[in-house]
């Protein structure tokens, strides 16, 4: 009789360790175990798209979007696409140009949110970032932060980061390796041309810390 039951559990042994090798087979799976739910990447992504052009943006819940300043330039409004085809009207809160960012809101609709975190990310954090380039929508690009935020060109607080950044990326969310949102795509640097928003070459990207102090204020400085 003892023989029986340590063959049974012997084969339930084993099923279960043939059931777990299957679970981690498969990229779904894999996907599934290596970052909680909880932690929205390119569903939380945005166009934004106005009469003279598109830029990018990220929903932060609550019907609100971050965006850069440039994007929207003086506009009041804006059309927003969702990676799922979805347009939606936004009305443009405030712009701060001094830090490049802006906050839209919409209503009605439900959006997946990004996870802003309000800490500073380190040089050397991999990082990756979303928009929508030219005319390829909802693409993403690799990297790593190359320099710690600083006072640079136009911009009172950025991130220099090794992501080739084209023009329409910017307003587009950065994330760092665990999901969570730690900046905003607000330009570029191509030599010799100087500062550009369009030309491919160093990304500069405004820190989430920058962005909580000005959601914190409710308006721009």
């Amino acid at each position: 009789m003892n023989k029986e039951i340590a063959f049974y559990l012997g084969a339930i042994v084993a099923l279960f360790l043939l059931l777990l090798a299957w679970l981690f087979s498969t990229p779904e799976a894999i996907a599934r175990f290596a970052a909680p739910d909880y932690l929205k990447t390119e569903t939380t992504v945005v166009k934004v798209i106005l009469k003279n052009g598109h830029g990018s943006g990220v929903s932060i819940g609550n019907g609100f979007v971050v965006t850069a300043a440039h994007v929207v330039q003086d506009s009041k409004t804006a059309t927003l696409k969702t990676k799922h085809g979805r347009n939606m009207e936004a009305v443009v809160l405030w712009s701060n140009k001094e830090y490049d960012i802006a906050l839209l809101r919409f209503e009605g609709a439900k959006m997946d949110a990004a996870s802003l975190d309000c800490r500073l990310a380190q040089a050397g954090d991999f990082i990756t970032a979303y928009g929508n380039p030219l005319n390829v929508e909802f693409a993403s690009a690799y990297g790593r932060i190359a320099g710690e935020p600083r006072a640079f060109g136009p911009w009172q607080s950025v991130f220099v980061t090794d992501i080739t950044t084209v023009m329409g990326q910017s307003g587009g969310p950065v994330f760092d390796a665990d999901g969570r949102l730690i900046g905003i795509t607000v330009g570029v640097m191509g030599a010799p041309m100087g500062f550009s928003h369009s030309l491919v070459g160093y990304g500069f990207v405004v820190p989430s810390r920058a962005v909580c102090d000005l959601l914190a204020r409710g308006e721009p400085a």
